[in-house]
């Protein structure tokens, strides 16, 4: 699923996200978390990309991210987990990846997917039973899409093209997804 380097360009979305190495646990205390949102904070270059949704699980991540500019998002993606693998493997004394894959990567271009991937990603802790509802998800940015965090990894003017409301995207998720949706599912809608 990953798409090769030309395939990047300005004024698409993409879809960045990686799994652990043997489901191992990527984030074991608040302050991996912290650290990791750190890391990101300093290679986010808003002028290049935007992050849409994002959401950070024990054991995997996804961005929903839209290219502005012609350097491609996967290089600032890149840097930010060499950085946190690093910090991560100084800390537990480990070495090697932390990662199953290359960091993967899908175009997406159909306004549907994009209302669809938004629900999945942000509904990751519920369906992993971590929280009951998304908002209690400190590790992601729906709470700034339903207006009651104000974080720096969202773009709010790019977020208003797809709802005007936070009450219109907290309607959206919950109806979009259904307790039996799975990740097969969203990703038939390539």
């Amino acid at each position: 699923m990953r798409l090769k380097a030309e395939e990047f360009a300005p004024g698409q979305y993409y879809h960045i996200y990686n799994h652990s190495v043997a489901e191992q646990v990527l984030f074991r205390d608040e302050n991996d978390y912290l650290r990791c949102l750190k890391i990101i904070k300093r290679y986010y270059n808003a002028t290049d990309y935007s992050i849409l949704a994002y959401c950070l699980m024990p054991n995997h991540y996804h961005f929903l991210i839209y290219q502005k500019t012609g350097v491609p998002v996967y290089e600032s993606f890149r840097n930010i987990w060499y950085c946190y693998t690093c910090y991560y493997n100084k800390k537990y004394g480990r070495k090697g990846t932390l990662f199953a894959n290359k960091l993967q990567h899908i175009g997406i271009k159909d306004a549907n997917y994009i209302l669809h991937l938004c629900a999945y990603i942000h509904h990751n802790p519920v369906k992993a039973r971590l929280v009951d509802t998304p908002e209690l998800w400190k590790w992601s940015n729906y709470p700034d899409w339903i207006g009651i965090r104000n974080g720096k990894l969202i773009d709010k003017e790019q977020t208003k093209d797809f709802f005007k409301t936070s009450d219109e995207y907290k309607e959206c998720v919950s109806s979009i997804m259904p307790d039996d949706m799975d990740k097969k599912s969203l990703f038939d809608f390539e």
